[in-house]
């Protein structure tokens, strides 16, 4: 009988034990958004709220949009100098910065290559001109049958061989600024000049004298400041936004208190891995002193025409995410989420799609934060 009662006593404990044990083991977590949408107000909580309302319409918002952006140069501006035969640097005497005309002598190389190039271009137009002749006496003696019709067109095919070589010869020498045309025999020389393929400034030197430079290298580079334009980074949320012929206002960072008008000539088609593209712009009037990888800031009023407007403090925001509050009833007011666009300094572009159905209606805009409050303590 004792044995049975301990075994009694042991059943018991357990049941106590496990009645114990919390009705409801899930971990309660606060939700990043407000889990009811309608907020209910009595006649005094109505007074003290002080609502204001305002009935939701379609608009233009325009948005400021401020961006970064630096003075960039097309491809078209920046010209790198090589020679495509190579040779020792003889002269040079510029530095960057230096200003060049186009068609000007920058630098001076020599190398016994372009004598023997000059060489072979005279030899071949001596060769020429006496293939030339010979020409015409063959052709007399084949008209009288002098001469066999075979040997007339071996030295056919032997001038048009030479005037192929003449040709290529003249086209090599023009590579290294040789006029073919005004070489003589007085004229051959061991030194070559490179000429400015356009006006601008020095911007690299990449040669001293008595340097070894290869065709495939790089002497100098020229940028013509006169085809500068505003290079400004734009990111994905906006890039949709601009659209050619667009104008806005430049400020660089060396003139701060100055601003200058540009117009969008393009617009990116790609992202970059950043989501980032750019805006090229041209300047009205291109500014003095400006100079290519300068930094600048840049103001653009982008109008988003015909879309659902609210006045911007009829927007709340509860952890990062925006709302508007429209009235149901006279008391009863439902928030619901929302989606902003352009956003200026009074109003707001709402882009939700079902945004349409709410026109016409009273949204509160003025001390919505009251209703937010209460919305926020539901939740909680």
């Amino acid at each position: 009988m004792k044995k049975y009662f301990i075994s009694f006593l042991v059943l018991l404990t357990l049941n106590a034990c496990s009645s114990k044990e919390p009705k409801n083991s899930t971990t309660n977590t606060k939700d990043s958004t407000i889990s009811s949408s309608l907020v209910q107000l009595d006649k005094d909580q109505l007074q003290q709220a002080n609502l204001k309302m305002a009935v939701l319409e379609k608009g233009t918002a325009s948005l400021e949009v401020h961006l970064n952006g630096k003075i960039d140069v097309p491809p078209t501006a920046v010209a790198s100098v090589s020679i495509p035969m190579g040779g020792y640097v003889q002269d040079i005497n510029l530095i960057p910065g230096n200003h060049v005309k186009k068609g000007s002598t920058i630098a001076t190389i020599k190398d016994p290559q372009f004598v023997q190039l000059q060489e072979d271009y005279l030899s071949a137009k001596a060769k020429s001109v006496y293939l030339s002749q010979d020409m015409d006496r063959q052709k007399l003696l084949l008209q009288q049958d002098a001469v066999s019709k075979k040997t007339f067109q071996l030295l056919q095919s032997e001038f048009n061989t030479n005037a192929i070589a003449l040709k290529g010869l003249a086209e090599k020498l023009k590579l290294i600024n040789i006029d073919p045309s005004t070489l003589s025999i007085d004229k051959i020389s061991s030194t070559v000049n490179l000429i400015a393929p356009i006006s601008g400034y020095v911007s690299k030197v990449n040669i001293n004298r008595g340097k070894y430079v290869a065709p495939t290298e790089v002497l100098l580079e020229l940028i013509d400041p006169n085809d500068v334009h505003a290079a400004i980074t734009i990111y994905e949320k906006d890039i949709t936004l601009f659209k050619e012929g667009m104008k806005g206002k430049v400020v660089l960072a060396n003139e701060p208190n100055k601003s200058f008008s540009v117009s969008v000539l393009a617009v990116s088609k790609n992202l970059d891995d950043d989501k980032s593209g750019l805006l090229h712009c041209h300047f009205a009037s291109v500014p003095k002193n400006m100079l290519p990888g300068m930094f600048l800031t840049a103001d653009f009023s982008v109008n988003n025409a015909n879309t659902v407007i609210v006045p911007i403090n009829a927007i709340q925001r509860f952890q990062g995410v925006d709302y508007i509050f429209i009235q149901q009833s006279a008391n009863q007011f439902e928030a619901k989420q929302v989606t902003v666009g352009a956003i200026n300094k009074t109003t707001a572009a709402i882009l939700n799609p079902e945004a349409t159905e709410w026109l016409g209606k009273n949204i509160v805009v003025e001390n919505a934060y009251s209703l937010l409050g209460k919305l926020m303590n539901k939740s909680e």
